[in-house]
C-alpha cells in the first residue's frame, strides 16, 4: 500500500516518516487487507483538525493498549487449553492403565509429554510401564 493509498482510505494527511512508521505496522498485521487496516486505523489514530494530519502518538498508544488486550485474552486461552489438555491427558491415561493401551498411553505423551505422563501416573498412583521406567533411569543418571 502507497501514502497516498493509505491518505485516501483514512481521508486524513500522514508525513512521510510517520507513513514508514504505519507501512511496518501494516506488515506485521499480516493477512488483514488494505480496507480493514486502514479502518482500524482511522478509529484508532486521532487527528489534528488544524493541518488534517493525523496524530501517530496516540494511534501507536492506542494500537498498545489494543495489543495488551488481545496478549491477556491470548494467556487466558493458552492457559485454559494447557489445562483441557492436561484434563485429557489423565483421562487416556487412565484409560492405558485400565486396558493395558499403548494407543492411549501414546495418545497421552503426545499432548503433554513424557515427562507430564510420568509424573502423571506417579501423582494418580499408577503402576509405570518400562516406558515410564526408561524415561526415569535416563533423567536420572
Amino acid at each position: 500500500m502507497t501514502q497516498k493509498e493509505f491518505e485516501d482510505r483514512i481521508r486524513r494527511l500522514i508525513t512521510a516518516e510517520d507513513y514508514h512508521l504505519v507501512e511496518t505496522l501494516y506488515m506485521a498485521a499480516g493477512d488483514m487487507d488494505k480496507d480493514e487496516f486502514c479502518k482500524e486505523m482511522r478509529v484508532m489514530c486521532a487527528y489534528d483538525g488544524a493541518n488534517d494530519h493525523i496524530e501517530l502518538r496516540q494511534c501507536l498508544k492506542a494500537i498498545g493498549r489494543r495489543v495488551g488486550g488481545m496478549e491477556a485474552e491470548l494467556s487466558f486461552l493458552r492457559k485454559a487449553v494447557n489445562k483441557e489438555r492436561e484434563e485429557l491427558a489423565e483421562f487416556l491415561i487412565g484409560k492405558a492403565s485400565a486396558y493395558n493401551d499403548t494407543d492411549f498411553y501414546s495418545a497421552a505423551v503426545k499432548l503433554i509429554g513424557q515427562k507430564q505422563v510420568t509424573l502423571c501416573k506417579i501423582k494418580m498412583g499408577l503402576p509405570l510401564w518400562s516406558e515410564d521406567m526408561q524415561y526415569i533411569n535416563d533423567n536420572l543418571k
